[in-house]
């Protein structure tokens, strides 16, 4: 499946050691206190793109791979404020920051961090209802005890997340949309 192979877009991270060992150098702290709140982060390069995929067709695709991206705690809340110190010269005025993993989610999951990016406000609130199915799945005694054991340290874009950071609407219900998105990361040579 064409998702595993964009495995290499962390959206969540355990903590601050997790950012710098998995996902690239601390820039700049953009908000500090403890734990540290925000974060500019230089990513480590990131694996070749398969020019199979039809995604990387998609200008917007440039995002998934940014080097420099901005992480905030999920408790968090003056994140608009710090993404502009990260990037004063991006137009975010109509744009929604959006977090790449639910931050609900996140918290079930047992991740404190997570990657931000500037959307269409359709986008983010289209979003919602995969998010609910996240919060909703998570928040089981048995999914929260699979969490623990698991114990993972950062947690990868899937395909519905993927579409939100392209800024495509996955939409709600039975999620049409995504079935679309799906052709996106799937080799054109079979």
């Amino acid at each position: 499946m064409g998702v595993a192979r964009l495995s290499a877009c962390p959206i969540a991270a355990v903590d601050e050691a997790a950012i710098t060992a998995y996902i690239g150098e601390i820039e700049e702290v953009l908000a500090g206190g403890s734990p540290r709140k925000a974060f500019l982060v230089r990513t480590k390069e990131p694996p070749s793109i398969d020019t199979q995929l039809p995604i990387w067709e998609i200008p917007s695709s440039k995002i998934l791979h940014e080097r420099r991206q901005v992480w905030v705690h999920i408790g968090f809340t003056r994140y608009r404020r710090a993404y502009g110190m990260a990037f004063p010269d991006h137009e975010i005025e109509s744009k929604v920051l959006s977090h790449a993993l639910n931050r609900r989610t996140a918290a079930l999951m047992g991740f404190a961090y997570v990657r931000i990016t500037p959307n269409s406000r359709g986008c983010n609130s289209s979003s919602a209802f995969s998010e609910q199915w996240g919060v909703t799945l998570h928040g089981t005694p048995e999914q929260a005890a699979a969490n623990r054991r698991r114990g993972a340290f950062i947690h990868y874009a899937d395909l519905a997340a993927l579409m939100v950071m392209l800024d495509m609407r996955p939409g709600g219900g039975v999620m049409a949309s995504v079935n679309d998105g799906q052709n996106l990361v799937r080799s054109r040579i079979r």
